[in-house]
């Protein structure tokens, strides 16, 4: 599951002395996988827009510490992170919804 994650120790939290298995940006994103699934049964599809604005700021997190324009901590990574999942999820359901609805138009149902 973590195939894609660094996993280094400075960029994840710990616990009782011991590195997570994933960097504290993925943990942010796994948690936020589960919190889009529980928002989309609870509020149905949303708009994209939003979902691609809570994806928004991971993209700057991670492009202004790429570029080397600032350092960022486990802290802010996880939180980027946890947006950043929910709205993938919200994204990908509100696309799977859209698509569902045109196959039910074409097919007459």
């Amino acid at each position: 599951m973590w195939f894609a994650c660094h996993r280094r120790p400075d960029r994840s939290f710990f616990w009782k002395g011991r590195p997570f298995p994933v960097c504290a940006r993925c943990t942010g994103l796994y948690v936020g996988y589960g919190i889009g699934l529980l928002l989309s049964l609870w509020l149905g599809p949303l708009a994209s827009f939003w979902s691609v604005v809570l994806i928004i700021p991971l993209l700057i997190d991670s492009f202004t510490q790429y570029w080397q324009w600032r350092e960022s901590n486990n802290p802010l990574r996880l939180v980027t992170g946890l947006l950043a999942g929910t709205g993938i999820v919200l994204l990908t359901i509100g696309f799977a919804y859209t698509a569902a609805l045109a196959l039910t138009v074409v097919d007459g149902y």
